[in-house]
């Protein structure tokens, strides 16, 4: 390809070729009219036209090109489309995302932009500034600088990547949920959706599209503020390990130390529960954990070691009867104490069990302090487990008269479902946030199932919206390992500061950006979420001209003087994207950097029934 390097283009300039047309067509009109008037020969005025209008066809395609450029400045009408317009999009390119329409940013566009900058746009770009009330948020002209758009299209594989939508409040980012969404559905994959806000419209779209796509029994819904409509969730019921639970209850207690004490006794008392309702082979769930921490372990410790004993002993059922007798059936603190005392007389000889001695080692202990040490695990389990949260969360499989169907993460998974969970964050963000946190977990917990012994895995789409609500080490491990296991994530939040408030630290926050590869910035105002998404992005090299007057005089000969006036073409670098223009972009307008570096401009539609 040629490259002019002294080429400078400044497109903003009075539309002089458009001048020349008319000026071409004019002579071209008064040579053949004057031809019809005077009677003199014909070749004259014949060649006269001829040229003139050879030289306003010569001009009129620099003159339409440059008139179009500046015709866009001003915007283009705001798009919707249709569900059936969506399908026939993504049927073109089976293998590709669709992500509305726009074009490649490049240098010439940053030249474009740097002049407008270095003037008084209003002149350019033709707006009342005494009608401002009248516009649109955002500045038109930012994607106007580019006359010809295209469908944008991403590669799927590439999206694998993981992706952040950055975007201030209104900016867009729910709307470029619909279109992502949409598109996962109609091509048969499992969606999860978590939504803290739970946008109605957002529900309805996904509802919609599963139903257009032929399986409207695919779509699951969960609401805790319409609980008669919702499925029941059961946010413990997948697991590798039994130590797994502990984790996911204590990392909802918020705290900045990485060390804290209450944290790890509170893992280590919700983890002995949990072992020991394994053991007597009773479903963990936050109703039944909540009340053997509430009221304390005696009721399990009599299962655990009966169940341990019947199971690791010759004889255990006879020898436990021994045991109880001698207590005379006395109170659950009596019997529970036979049993700790049967445990280190009997079984701790013949089968240990370090589940069981974590269990009795609680019971051991000082029931004042323990309760103080959980304080901070408890006020979060009785949230969990109040009025309709609990029986969503901690679904009673022997409860007949509920009808609400049940489900969890692997269910979803596994018949390529779904699922929307709205959390109501405005009624109650702290629920909200931890109901968020507690199905992440549970989704990292068939993530690493489907990543050690998955086959012929198909993709799973996880969108969050209002991520720094809901986002935890949970999700940082998905993040980054998430792709193994054909799990593809969407985080959507306002700003960078949102993930370091939530998780506690920059170090964190910038541990999330790290695994991510797709950046979609729609309209950013904080400072430092705007040079993040820039810092991002190359830099480039724009032209200006320099001009220089002087004038040089003797002092000896006072008439002898000389001047000089002159242009020079400069280049310097500058960014690419300017910071500043993340804050001026109109809502559904977008820059993003996709696929290992490509720079795209782009806007979207309104996706609607």
């Amino acid at each position: 390809m040629k490259v002019d390097s002294t080429a400078y283009e400044n497109p903003w300039r009075p539309n002089y070729e458009r001048t020349a047309v008319i000026v071409w067509i004019a002579s071209a009109v008064v040579a053949f009219g004057v031809n019809q008037i005077v009677n003199l020969t014909n070749e004259p005025f014949y060649w006269m036209g001829g040229i003139a209008i050879f030289m306003a066809a010569l001009r009129l395609p620099q003159a339409i090109k440059l008139a179009s450029l500046q015709r866009h400045l001003k915007g283009r009408p705001l798009e919707f489309i249709k569900l059936s317009d969506v399908k026939k999009l993504i049927n073109k390119k089976k293998d590709s995302m669709w992500l509305g329409n726009g074009f490649i940013w490049e240098n010439r566009h940053a030249q474009r932009v740097f002049e407008i900058l270095k003037r008084d746009w209003s002149e350019v770009v033709h707006y009342d500034e005494n009608n401002l009330e009248e516009k649109q948020i955002g500045q038109a002209w930012i994607h106007g600088v580019e006359p010809k758009e295209k469908s944008l299209y991403q590669l799927l594989e590439h999206s694998e990547g993981q992706n952040l939508i950055l975007g201030t409040t209104g900016a867009g980012k729910t709307r470029l949920f619909d279109l992502l969404i949409t598109q996962a559905i109609l091509r048969g994959e499992c969606c999860i959706i978590i939504d803290p806000k739970g946008d109605k419209e957002l529900c309805e779209n996904a509802r919609r599209a599963t139903i257009a796509n032929g399986h409207p029994e695919r779509f699951v819904y969960f609401h805790p503020a319409h609980p008669e409509k919702s499925t029941r969730f059961d946010s413990l019921r997948n697991y590798t390990r039994v130590t797994e639970i502990a984790s996911r209850l204590a990392a909802l207690i918020q705290s900045e130390e990485t060390d804290n004490p209450f944290t790890n006794f509170s893992w280590q008392a919700v983890n002995n529960i949990a072992q020991a309702m394994v053991l007597t082979l009773k479903r963990p769930s936050i109703v039944a954990l909540k009340r053997y921490l509430e009221s304390g372990p005696h009721e399990m410790v009599i299962q655990a070691v009966k169940c341990y004993a019947e199971r690791n002993l010759k004889n255990g059922r006879d020898l436990i009867s021994q045991y109880v007798d001698k207590t005379g059936n006395g109170s659950p603190d009596k019997q529970a104490r036979a049993m700790l005392g049967f445990y280190e007389n009997v079984i701790q000889h013949e089968a240990p069990s370090p589940e069981l001695e974590g269990l009795l080692s609680m019971f051991r202990h000082d029931r004042s302090h323990f309760s103080k040490m959980v304080s901070s695990l408890l006020p979060i389990m009785n949230m969990l487990t109040a009025g309709e949260v609990g029986k969503l969360l901690s679904p009673d499989y022997k409860d007949f008269n509920d009808t609400r169907p049940i489900t969890d993460s692997k269910k979803i998974v596994d018949n390529a479902q779904v699922f929307y969970m709205g959390l109501d964050s405005l009624t109650d963000g702290t629920v909200a946030g931890a109901v968020g946190s507690l199905a992440l977990a549970d989704i990292v917990a068939v993530a690493g199932d489907r990543y050690n012994f998955g086959d012929n895995l198909k993709t799973v789409n996880i969108f969050v919206d209002e991520g720094s609500e809901v986002i935890n080490d949970a999700t940082i491990r998905l993040l980054n390992k998430g792709r193994g296991a054909k799990m593809k994530m969407f985080v959507a939040t306002q700003t960078i500061a949102d993930f370091t408030v939530r998780l506690g630290s920059k170090d964190k926050a910038y541990q999330v950006l790290g695994n991510i590869n797709n950046i979609i910035a729609l309209r950013v105002i904080d400072k430092e979420t705007q040079e993040y998404i820039t810092d991002n992005l190359p830099m480039t090299r724009i032209k200006h001209v320099m001009r220089t007057q002087g004038m040089n005089s003797n002092s000896e000969a006072p008439l002898m003087y000389s001047s000089n006036t002159g242009e020079r073409l400069m280049e310097e670098e500058a960014e690419l994207f300017s910071p500043q223009l993340l804050g001026m972009l109109r809502n559904l307008e977008y820059i993003a950097k996709i696929s290992g570096g490509m720079i795209v401009k782009g806007r979207l539609p309104i996706l609607v029934e």
